[in-house]
């Protein structure tokens, strides 16, 4: 009874920290698609584009070029990003 008591406060203390990790890994992974499409579209102003989109695994990333290259995503929340370079 007390080693099933120790192994439900491991892992009830475990199974947090690996939600946060996993979320913090999947910031990231979005941050680079993002950062990745900024690069791709700096190639593609040299072209005369000054909008486009990409999707990378089901998140549609899209950018334009006015005063600043910006390119706007819907994170994994469903809340809108915007990462901008000058």
């Amino acid at each position: 009874m007390v080693s099933l008591s120790i192994v439900f406060i491991i892992f009830g203390s475990l199974l947090p920290v690996m939600i946060g990790v996993q979320q913090s890994l999947q910031v990231k992974k979005e941050r680079v698609s993002a950062y990745e499409t900024l690069h791709e579209a700096a190639r593609e102003i040299s072209t005369g584009v000054i909008q486009g989109q990409r999707i990378v695994n089901g998140i549609v990333y899209s950018w334009q070029m006015t005063d600043q290259l910006c390119v706007d995503y819907a994170d994994y929340k469903g809340e809108r990003e915007q990462l901008c370079i000058e």
